[in-house]
């Protein structure tokens, strides 16, 4: 699949027909969970509202929640892309931040309020915010592993953990702050959140309690 954020005009003509077949099927899922509920919702209303086969559906999403949660997917597949890719140079945190704006920067100007959309339908389906989380820990998995391979360390060595669960928490914590307002301010607003929850994590770490 073409890294999201790419010039859709860039990509050949079969994967410019994959990439909006992805998105109208995401966009059907969007409407029809918020008018009707998920549960309510079949893979067959769904391949219809986007006017495309059961069996496209499948080849496309592995399940339905898939399809409701494609805008928060965006962000993680990018990420994980652009990680991929990057010459990792000096504080790991800093460089962990730094790809995950730009990543965050380079998705598709429909992105912000289809990602509204998303954490609000999130918000009220338990199925897609259960499907959510486990989402994201398959990424910090994947994360983990992706820094293990550059740096030669151990997949299983602890920092590399801690550092993706704060990379990745503090990005969700602006992006919370930035749906409770509605999305105000835009992209940069919600990459100016991001960059404070950032600096927030080793001030945060010198916080004392008074002496009793």
């Amino acid at each position: 699949m073409p890294t999201h954020g790419t010039d859709e005009r860039s990509l050949p003509l079969r994967e410019r027909k994959k990439l909006r077949t992805r998105r109208a099927l995401a966009d059907a899922a969007l409407r029809l969970f918020a008018e009707q509920g998920f549960d309510a919702t079949t893979l067959e209303e769904l391949a219809e509202e986007a006017e495309v086969s059961k069996s496209t559906f499948s080849r496309t999403f592995p399940a339905k929640e898939a399809a409701g949660i494609e805008a928060e997917s965006e962000v993680w597949t990018g990420y994980l892309e652009a990680l991929a890719d990057s010459e990792l140079k000096g504080p790991l945190f800093a460089e962990l931040h730094r790809t995950l704006a730009a990543a965050t920067a380079g998705l598709d100007p429909t992105w912000d309020e289809r990602f509204l959309a998303t954490r609000r339908l999130i918000a009220a389906e338990p199925a897609l915010l259960r499907y959510t989380e486990h989402y994201r820990a398959q990424v910090k998995e994947q994360l983990a592993a992706t820094l293990a391979a550059k740096l030669s360390l151990d997949a299983d060595d602890l920092r590399l953990h801690v550092l993706a669960e704060l990379v990745m928490t503090a990005w969700s914590l602006s992006g919370r702050a930035w749906v409770r307002a509605g999305g105000t301010g835009g992209r940069p607003a919600f990459l100016a959140g991001f960059a404070a929850a950032i600096e927030a994590v080793p001030a945060s770490l010198t916080l004392t309690a008074p002496a009793s």
